[in-house]
């Protein structure tokens, strides 16, 4: 028995298929993740409460004089768990939730004061460019690095701009960001999902004698990368 074939536009980020009044195609992209600030800022909040997980499960141990090795075990498991269930949870409710729609003639991605839109028939991409803070965040790391170095120390510094990337739309030459994202895998697969239903609306358009840019897909490189 042959299983049924697995949509394109099935996992992450968020798609829903829709049309439009005209009865075109159109796609709302609904990426949920984390940006490199709140990456930094979930993995301290998670640290501060696993810190006092630990002392909550480890204090009432330490007021015997002999040790409670059983006891100690369980703690340090339930520690170990609380502490990856608390790191869990703080990501989560960090998430940043884009909305981004796409339609035959227009694209359009919600800010904090309403909605922005651009005309999907000029030239344009979807492209992913690295972090605008990543090389900012490697100075001070390898500063920290060496003044660490020079006191006989060794630390390794967190990477969260580094790790992070801008996914962006190249709009008739301009650059504008739709989102940051923390994660390479992450970044990608939302840039690889956009160009995928622009594809697909280039298509429609074709098919419903839309007024198309001749440039569009025929000049620009479909993969992520540089503007």
């Amino acid at each position: 028995m042959n299983s049924p074939m697995k949509s394109p536009l099935t996992g992450r980020p968020s798609t829903r298929q829709a049309t439009d009044e005209a009865g075109r195609l159109s796609f709302k992209v609904t990426p949920r993740e984390l940006t490199p600030f709140r990456a930094k800022l979930a993995e301290g909040i998670s640290a501060v409460l696993g810190l006092g997980l630990a002392a909550a499960n480890f204090m009432p141990l330490l007021d015997g004089r002999h040790p409670d090795l059983p006891g100690m075990a369980i703690a340090f498991g339930a520690t170990v768990l609380g502490f990856h269930l608390l790191r869990w949870v703080t990501r989560e409710v960090c998430r940043v939730t884009t909305e981004i729609e796409l339609g035959v003639d227009e694209i359009k991605v919600r800010r904090m004061l309403g909605w922005q839109s651009y005309d999907r028939r000029l030239e344009h991409r979807f492209v992913l460019l690295p972090h605008d803070g990543a090389e900012r965040e490697r100075r001070r790391n390898d500063l920290a690095t060496r003044e660490a170095a020079s006191n006989g120390q060794i630390v390794q510094k967190p990477i969260y701009y580094g790790d992070s990337f801008h996914v962006v739309l190249v709009y008739a030459g301009h650059r504008v960001d739709l989102l940051s994202v923390y994660g390479r895998k992450q970044a990608a697969s939302i840039v690889a999902r956009l160009q995928y239903c622009d594809q697909l609306l280039e298509q429609e358009a074709k098919r419903v004698g839309a007024r198309t840019n001749p440039h569009v897909g025929a000049e620009w490189h479909d993969s992520p990368g540089g503007i």
